[in-house]
């Protein structure tokens, strides 16, 4: 496939007087370069220090005392004492009673903590309204003292202004002269103010949330589901239990099994929320016994269910953290087709959790949006989708059972659900019956490395009705250790999945490893794969969706990724405020994304094309200042680039990277 490389700029001065000292690297593949190493031209390489350690095992350590680097100080104390951001010392964090030791990458991660303005002004007041509270209420009602004690602004132009004719923030907001006058009253513009559009969709209202939490929501339809659930279970537990003793000695000595009907009956026993008070009893039968039985054969409403063609689609995956309504609306931009809100946790969905119901948001540009969910027990994710169904806007739904945390996966949830085969057929089964939209699954080759399952599972979501399958090339054993297995994904790809073309095929979507258009179009011609979803590629370069639609490898300048980036912050600030606290948070996002950024390679730099993303780029410098800065592993010089954005941040934040995949680091 040939692809198309724009010109390089010449290198700068400083980069050709970097290059003078640089050795060429150890040679150990065919084409000359070190494996594993990304291979960029001599001219832009940092030379290492004579003691450097040019072994690969080393590059994990290099990149997180980099990291260490780059944090604020005040971080490090004596061994033992407190400090501002931590109940203990770095040094001790991970010990518990100074003996045992705790595990996970985010144990010692600096705590970001909340910071807001110095005098706390009552909201209604800074919007310009009356505070029914009157002197009672808690908050600071002067407006002029909290201008005088309020920082000073950060820019003269406030996006949510420029988009709704008001700025919701009021006094408050960082760029309040924006639309403040000479006499210190706030603006409005009321002819735009009428006929603006609402931006983001999906908005939960708070009367929802009340009745969510005092279980007055109807659940009627998922609560049809489950009636006829128990019923079925009922009528076949004894003919169940006979089966089951009949088959026990077989199934112990048995090592091959794939697709495990393992015992459910703890999947009521320990309820992530409280049973509905009108339902309690008549699900009751669910609670003793769901291990065996079939789905109950229950009718479609008379409906006409929403049908979505996926075939050929480029998808972006479903990102914790980093896959929010800014950063999915970067993507848009750059023309990807479906996008799919962050995981989230159907329990407490169905409580009416805030931080939940935010995940549903859309923005209006996200012509074909989805939202995932994970959850182990079947009442609870059927009454998720009931109020998905009932509440929302979308065009799918996605069940996660790919999540390989450790606290998701204990709980028998994302990639827990791999072990448990007939509870997953009644759940999809119970969504299909809730949704008027298509049912969508993400999953792994398995659980454990060396026992992928997904041929058995993939003919089996065929069978149960999805809509589509998206298969990650990995194990949850082996997260991102070892690139993902695109050959067994082709396996899964050639099982029965209907005739392609008809209502009854179900296509399959790959997953891993993809960071341009070779990558792409190799998946989709040698896998038989019918797209492909793309998870960390489009958080390094999120132009890729632009380079797979142009088919070429695109070498976009510095001036373009900071501007990038400043598009970024601008839909941060109308999605999570204008205010310090909102402010803060678009900075911290920016910076969470920034993790991944730094670790693209720009196509000039690169002495072959394309690069590969498991492949660590050794410590370079780039084509002018900018573009250096932009590819620096140091937290520090990330907060320089969100200064240069955001103006200085406050003297209180604290930011350490939430993400630390294995997979990519920074030699030297």
């Amino acid at each position: 496939m040939d692809t198309a490389i724009n010109p390089v700029a010449t290198p700068s001065e400083d980069a050709s007087a970097a290059s003078s000292s640089v050795s060429t690297p150890q040679t150990t593949t065919a084409d000359g370069w070190t494996k594993g190493i990304t291979p960029i031209k001599a001219q832009y390489l940092i030379p290492k220090p004579a003691h450097a350690d040019e072994s690969l095992s080393h590059l994990s350590e290099a990149i997180e005392s980099a990291g260490d680097q780059g944090r604020v100080e005040g971080d490090e104390g004596q061994q033992g004492e407190k400090n501002e951001n931590n109940k203990r010392d770095r040094d001790q964090k991970h010990v518990k009673n100074n003996r045992k030791k705790r595990g996970g990458q985010n144990q010692d991660r600096v705590v970001t903590r909340r910071v807001g303005d110095a005098v706390e002004i009552c909201f209604k007041i800074a919007k310009g309204n009356e505070c029914e509270h009157g002197d009672s209420c808690k908050f600071n009602h002067d407006i002029k003292y909290y201008l005088e004690h309020k920082d000073k602004d950060l820019g003269d132009r406030c996006v949510n202004f420029d988009i709704y004719g008001e700025c919701h923030y009021g006094y408050k907001c960082r760029y309040l002269g924006a639309h403040m006058d000479a006499e210190g009253k706030l603006i409005r513009d009321e002819e735009k103010m009428a006929r603006v559009e609402p931006q983001t969709l999906n908005q939960f209202p708070h009367e929802l949330t009340i009745k969510l939490r005092s279980y007055k929501f109807d659940f009627k339809r998922s609560e049809e589901y489950l009636k006829a659930m128990a019923k079925d279970i009922a009528d076949s537990a004894p003919v169940s239990k006979a089966k089951k003793a009949e088959t026990e000695a077989a199934k112990a000595s048995s090592e091959s099994e794939t697709a495990v009907t393992q015992d459910e009956s703890e999947e009521f026993a320990t309820r992530d929320i409280k049973p509905l008070k009108a339902s309690s009893s008549s699900t009751a039968a669910v609670m003793e016994d769901v291990t065996q039985a079939d789905t109950p054969d229950v009718p479609l409403r008379s409906v006409e269910k929403k049908r979505i063609d996926f075939r050929g689609k480029t998808y972006l995956a479903p990102l914790t953290t980093v896959g929010n309504l800014p950063f999915r609306r970067i993507c848009k931009g750059y023309g990807v087709d479906i996008t799919c809100g962050e995981m989230a946790m159907a329990a407490n969905l169905v409580q009416g959790q805030k931080a939940e119901v935010a995940l549903l948001k859309r923005h209006k540009s996200e012509d074909l949006f989805g939202v995932q969910l994970t959850g182990n027990k079947v009442d609870v994710v059927i009454r998720a989708c009931d109020v998905i169904n009932q509440t929302v806007n979308v065009d799918f739904v996605d069940l996660n059972m790919g999540c390989p945390i450790d606290l998701v996966y204990n709980a028998g949830s994302g990639s827990g659900l791999m072990n448990s085969g007939g509870k997953v057929k009644r759940i999809i089964a119970g969504m299909k019956s809730v949704l008027d939209v298509p049912v969508t699954v993400k999953y792994r080759m398995g659980v454990l490395d060396k026992k992928p399952i997904a041929t058995t599972w993939t003919p089996m979501f065929h069978d149960v009705g999805a809509a589509l399958g998206t298969l990650h090339g990995r194990s949850r054993q082996q997260r991102y250790t070892k690139l993902a297995n695109w050959d067994y994904i082709k396996e899964c790809a050639l099982t029965n999945r209907g005739v392609p073309g008809t209502d009854d095929y179900m296509p399959l979507f790959g997953n891993g490893d993809i960071l341009g258009p070779s990558d792409y179009y190799t998946h989709l011609n040698e896998h038989k794969v019918d797209g492909c979803m793309i998870a960390r590629g489009a958080l390094v370069k999120p132009w890729i969706f632009e380079e797979i639609k142009s088919n070429r490898d695109w070498d976009i300048s510095s001036g373009e990724r900071f501007d990038m980036m400043k598009q970024f912050c601008d839909f941060g600030l109308e999605h999570w405020g204008s205010d310090t606290q909102g402010v803060n948070q678009t900075r911290r996002f920016l910076l969470e994304w920034q993790s991944f950024l730094h670790r693209y390679v720009p196509v000039g730099l690169l002495e072959v094309v394309p690069q590969k993303i498991n492949d660590r780029p050794p410590a370079f410098v780039g084509r002018n200042d900018l573009e250096t800065l932009m590819s620096s592993p140091d937290v520090s010089d990330w907060i320089k680039l969100s200064n240069m954005i955001l103006g200085p941040a406050p003297e209180a934040f604290r930011f350490d990277p939430k993400h630390k995949a294995n997979s990519t680091s920074v030699e030297g």
